[in-house]
Parts: C-alpha cells; sequence; structure tokens
C-alpha cells in the first residue's frame, strides 16, 4: 500500500517541461552514461530502463500541555496506529491552548547542552520480540560503500539537493550532516532517502516514476510490523527523521496520486505528542535542543503549518514544551526564525480553531495580543534580518514583485512565515466592520494592505532559492489585476518545476476565484 500526500493541490500539470536528466543532473549521473543516450535509470540495482521523457524570561503555561487531536481516523493506512482513539481522552490543541493572557512569566529554565543521542535498542535485552523488531531497523554494520551506483547517485542527491530545504532553520544541518550516517544502519532511514531522492528526480526530469515507489514501499514493509512496538518505536529519533523525509515525499506524491492522504504528518504528530507529553520525564528528555528529533520537530512543524494553511484548518501537533520559545528576547537567526513558525502556527490556531476564534468571547484580546507580537517581532529582530538587496517591482517593465535579498535561508523562511501570520491577522480583523457604510472603505483598505502583503511573500520566495515561492496560494484570489493573476500563475508553475511540488488544483481554484476561462490543459 502506497501512502500520498502534500498542499491538496491535486494532480500533476500534464504541461510541465521535462528536461532529461543527463542534462539537468550530469554531475550526479554515471560517467559512463552519455548525455544523449536517451537512457533512464530505474533505481533499481544495475537496471536501467527506456522512457519519455529558523537568557532572559521564559513563558511557562499556567496549564499542562494539550495532547494532540489528530482527527478521525480514516483507513486503510499504512500509518493507522499514529491515530490516536476516542477513548485516548485527546483534547483539542486550540481549545485547551490558553490565551498569551494566561501565561505566566518565570526565570528561564537552563538550555541544556546538545544531546548526543544513542541508538535505540543498543543495549542487551532477553525480549525477543524488541530483538527481532531491532533487527528489521538495524543493521549490525554499515552498509558503506554502496555497491549500487545508482542508489549511491540517489544518496548524493538527497544530500546535495534536498537535506538543504530541510535544514534551513537548523544551525547543525541535521538532515545533511547527521541523518546520512545514521542511514547506514537504520534502514527505513535509508530507503526513505532513495525514496526522497527518485520522487523528486522523477518529478523534475526523466527519472524512472515507480523506483520512489520500490523504495517507499521497502520504508513500509519495515515500518508497519514494528508499529506494534509503539513504546520503543516513538522514542526513536532516527525514525522521527525518515518520517519527516517520507512526509516530504508524500508532498510530492500528490504530483500521481490526486490527493493528499497526510498519513505521515499523523505520524509526526505521534512522535512529537510522545516525546513530550505521552510518557513524562523521559519523553522530555528526548526532545531537546541540538538533537536530531529536535530539528525534526522544527521541520515537522513547517510541514503542518503549510497543510494547515492549504486546509483552512489548525494545526495538530503540540506547541507546549521545551523547543518553543515565544520570548522577543536577543537570540540567534534561528531562533528567530523559529519564533516566526511558531507565531503563524499561534495565528492559524486562532483562525480555524474550534470554528474560529474571532466569534469567540475574548476573541478581539487573543486577536490584539497576536497582533502585537507580529509587531514585536518585527521591531526586536537583528540587522542581520536587513535584506542585502531590495527594489520594488516596476510595473511598467511588466515587474509584479519587488526582489529581496536575504542573507541565508532562515532569514528568507522567517520572514516569510512572520508575514503569512500578518497575512491571517490581517484578514480575521475582528475590529473590521461587517455592515454598515464603514465596510465597504475598510474592506478596499484591507484588500490592498493583503495585496501588497502577498507580493512581499511572492518577491521573497522567487529571490531566494531554499523556500518555495508558492506560500501566497491561500490569498492569490485577492489579486484583481490580469497581471498580479498571471504572475501569481507562473510562480505556481516554477513552483511545480523548480521544487517538484505539484499545484495544478490551485492553479485551477485561483483560475475559477479570477473567472478565468482556461483549460485543464493549458496549465
Amino acid at each position: 500500500m502506497v501512502l500520498k500526500f502534500v498542499d491538496e493541490t491535486g494532480a500533476a500539470s500534464g504541461n510541465v517541461d521535462e528536461v532529461p536528466v543527463a542534462d539537468a543532473f550530469q554531475d550526479d549521473w554515471p560517467d559512463s552514461e552519455p548525455s544523449d543516450s536517451g537512457t533512464v535509470h530505474t533505481g533499481a540495482t544495475g537496471t536501467t530502463a527506456t522512457t519519455l521523457d529558523a537568557s532572559g524570561l521564559a513563558i511557562h503555561p499556567a496549564s499542562a500541555p494539550p495532547a494532540i487531536a489528530v482527527g478521525p481516523v480514516q483507513p486503510p493506512s499504512p500509518t493507522d496506529r499514529f491515530l490516536m482513539r476516542d477513548d485516548d481522552q485527546v483534547v483539542s490543541p486550540v481549545s485547551g491552548m490558553p490565551g498569551f493572557q494566561h501565561l505566566t512569566l518565570a526565570p528561564a529554565d537552563p538550555i541544556p547542552a546538545p544531546m548526543s543521542m544513542v541508538v535505540p535498542f543498543e543495549t542487551d535485552t532477553e525480549d525477543p520480540e524488541v530483538r527481532a523488531m531491532r533487527a528489521k531497523i538495524y543493521r549490525e554494520k554499515d552498509v558503506w560503500p554502496l555497491e549500487s551506483r545508482e542508489e549511491a547517485m540517489l544518496f548524493r542527491h538527497y544530500v546535495q539537493k534536498l537535506s538543504i530545504c530541510l535544514d534551513v532553520c537548523d544551525p547543525d544541518q541535521s538532515f545533511e550532516t547527521v541523518v546520512p550516517p545514521r542511514a547506514g544502519t537504520c534502514k527505513i532511514l535509508l530507503n526513505a532517502i532513495f525514496a526522497l531522492a527518485a520522487k523528486h528526480l522523477s518529478n523534475t526530469a526523466s527519472y524512472d516514476p515507480y523506483a520512489s515507489d520500490r523504495y517507499h514501499q521497502e520504508c513500509l514493509n519495515t515500518l508497519i510490523p514494528i508499529l506494534n512496538h509503539e513504546h520503543h518505536t516513538m522514542s526513536d529519533e532516527n525514525l522521527f527523521a525518515a518520517t519527516i523525509i517520507l512526509r516530504m515525499w508524500e508532498e510530492m506524491e500528490v504530483k500521481h496520486s490526486g490527493h493528499d492522504a497526510h498519513s505521515y504528518l499523523l505520524g509526526i504528530q505521534a512522535f512529537v505528542h510522545h516525546s513530550v507529553g505521552g510518557d513524562g520525564p523521559p519523553g522530555t528528555r528526548y526532545l531537546m535542543p541540538g538533537s536530531l528529533s529536535g530539528a525534526a520537530f522544527w521541520v515537522g512543524l513547517r510541514q503542518e503549518i503549510y497543510s494547515a494553511m492549504m486546509n483552512q484548518q489548525p494545526l495538530r501537533i503540540n506547541l507546549v514544551h521545551s523547543l518553543v520559545d515565544r520570548m522577543l528576547v536577543p537570540t540567534d537567526d534561528f531562533g528567530w526564525a523559529n519564533r516566526a513558525c511558531v507565531h503563524c502556527a499561534d495565528v492559524l490556531n486562532f483562525c480555524f480553531g474550534d470554528g474560529g476564534a474571532v466569534s469567540r468571547a475574548g476573541g478581539l484580546q487573543w486577536w490584539t495580543e497576536l497582533d502585537e507580537y507580529n509587531r514585536g517581532w518585527t521591531a526586536s529582530l537583528p540587522s542581520s534580518f536587513t535584506p542585502i538587496f531590495y527594489r520594488e517591482p516596476n510595473r511598467e517593465k511588466g515587474d509584479v514583485f519587488p526582489e529581496v535579498w536575504y542573507q541565508s535561508a532562515c532569514h528568507a523562511l522567517g520572514v516569510q512565515h512572520h508575514l503569512l501570520a500578518e497575512l491571517f491577522l490581517v484578514s480575521f480583523d475582528p475590529k473590521i466592520p461587517r455592515i454598515g457604510g464603514q465596510r465597504k472603505e475598510a474592506a478596499k483598505r484591507t484588500n490592498e494592505r493583503i495585496q501588497n502583503l502577498v507580493r512581499r511573500v511572492c518577491g521573497i520566495g522567487l529571490c531566494n532559492q531554499w523556500t518555495p515561492p508558492s506560500m501566497f496560494t491561500a490569498f492569490g484570489d485577492q489579486f484583481q489585476d490580469r497581471q498580479d493573476q498571471e504572475a501569481c500563475m507562473d510562480i505556481l508553475k516554477r513552483t511545480e518545476k523548480d521544487h517538484a511540488r505539484p499545484t495544478e488544483a490551485v492553479q485551477q481554484q485561483m483560475m475559477k476565484s479570477w473567472d478565468w476561462t482556461v483549460s485543464s490543459e493549458e496549465i
């Protein structure tokens, strides 16, 4: 059985130009293959096939951390055991999350030194089931060097081309420097790397589209049986990292499946729930700064944010634990970027939680606190977040979006999530008149502000290779000018081509909201 996902985008565009693998990834390809050979690699050992083509006071919650609620079960799913059942007595993270007015200040806990995680099940055990399970996950010796040049190419493609997308807010670059060596002994991790690399190549170039499915099936063949041992598997940060990689695979798989199963998001939520709330002190020690599990949490949070934004729903990942920082005191640039992501998640939970916080008592006060934090984040940023280059668009020359260049990925991604939070705050502003003579003028001002914010988000995405530029999609329908609309469509097509993120369904939704009459063949 195959898991599938990404941004509820639907099937892939059939009109994206395909680039021969040998031309697009010549540095990854075996030297013996001529660029014009027409041969496409399959991902199977030694085989080929021909085909076309982000000190001071710490904020501590006054109440216990809420458990996660992952929603109704939709079997059959290979990750069905990740799901929380009705008898688990879980609560919504939104309804259980206190507003900022309920948070108290306490001296900051000392930040522990980076933890060297021990590979699970290393200790001797007489439990035959645990020993058998460990044998399914780990090898006694690493696999280096790989026997297959094809798999070596896929591994290198992950390290050189894909890990950067996962490490944008990680100073330790864990998915580039920690994950690869661990994959030498962790079977699921290695196959997840192969599956993701093959999926990316098949979506962006003429690579065997079935190779990724074979590696993904190998992951499932190992993953499904060991889910009976949740107490052990949910404390394994290598499996957590593999789930993050497979979630990225699931996002790209929408191109072929036409829908997002969200299966690995459920797994990510379960890992975080287990590590910070499900098992007391041992779990709390598991999710630590400087650990692979900590790095995986931040990637999983960003993946959850994108899904929540596209599906207009609250996040179901636990946001009350030691890694989450909502302060505005000085920290490093990665910390500022991660704060922006947490803030964006808080805003989405406000907007979409329990039917909309705006209509609830205290909604205005909660919105005001979020808006004040949004302004405070900007005012407190270090100078390193100043763009190294900025130029307004020249519409006479056809420019729609500003050019905004940043020093590093964490700056671009942090500002983008901050702007996304501002976009939702503006859109859900409870002070906007709903009736009366001032409603129309207020709506016009709101629309103009939203358009300006969307242009900034797009400009950052287009000028910084680390982040997909299509994060504007929840607000693209606000554009009325044809030039703006065409520029948005170009971004969606570029996202699909350059980042292997399917966007055909979003394109169709945009065109419908703009009253375009374009056939699907033109996408």
